[in-house]
């Protein structure tokens, strides 16, 4: 078997993962990850699969094409190797979640993810939410892995200078604090 990275982009509609999964279970595919998303009507997935060494990446493609045209589903297609390893593999490196909320304005997302860049910080999810408690209200949620190498007061300082010089107020906590902190206790 050999793995692949599936990747779906189209227009949102109910049956989309049942589609595509069924499609590829037809293929001798199996399902060994996946992450599926909508925004704003566009829905958005990457499947990672084993996949039978004689399916030819393209053949699964147009499987794939064929398949979703067959159910009346709009979504582009990309088939790739999967990358063995994750990026930090060997690099010890801490979760955590940085949220910066304030006015909206353009190059906010780019100033942010620029100081991650500058310390070698791999971003691994990134929610922007618009129009929540205000309509020009903007709220960022980074989730990173920051190598342990990394000064965090220097981090922190320079997350914050950012986010002041774009009207953000930003919060750094380890994910495991962030995640303590916003537990919803049973009731």
């Amino acid at each position: 078997m050999k793995k692949l990275t599936i990747s779906f982009l189209g227009r949102d509609c109910p049956g989309a993962v049942s589609t595509v999964s069924q499609i590829l279970g037809q293929s001798g595919c199996n399902i060994v990850e996946v992450t599926q998303t909508i925004l704003c009507g566009e829905f958005a997935a990457i499947f990672i699969v084993l996949a039978p060494e004689d399916l030819e990446q393209e053949d699964l493609r147009q499987r794939m094409l064929a398949g979703l045209k067959d159910a009346g589903l709009d979504l582009s297609v990309l088939v790739r190797p999967a990358v063995e390893g994750q990026w930090g593999t060997g690099i010890a490196c801490q979760p955590f979640v940085v949220s910066a909320d304030g006015p909206d304005h353009p190059g906010q997302i780019a100033a942010m993810s620029r100081i991650f860049a500058q310390h070698s910080i791999n971003i691994e999810s990134l929610k922007a939410i618009l129009g929540e408690g205000g309509s020009q209200h903007a709220l960022f949620v980074f989730e990173v892995m920051v190598p342990e190498d990394v000064d965090l007061g220097r981090l922190r300082r320079e997350l914050v200078v950012e986010g002041r010089n774009h009207d953000l107020r930003v919060s750094v906590q380890h994910r495991d604090i962030f995640e303590a902190v916003h537990r919803v206790a049973p009731f």
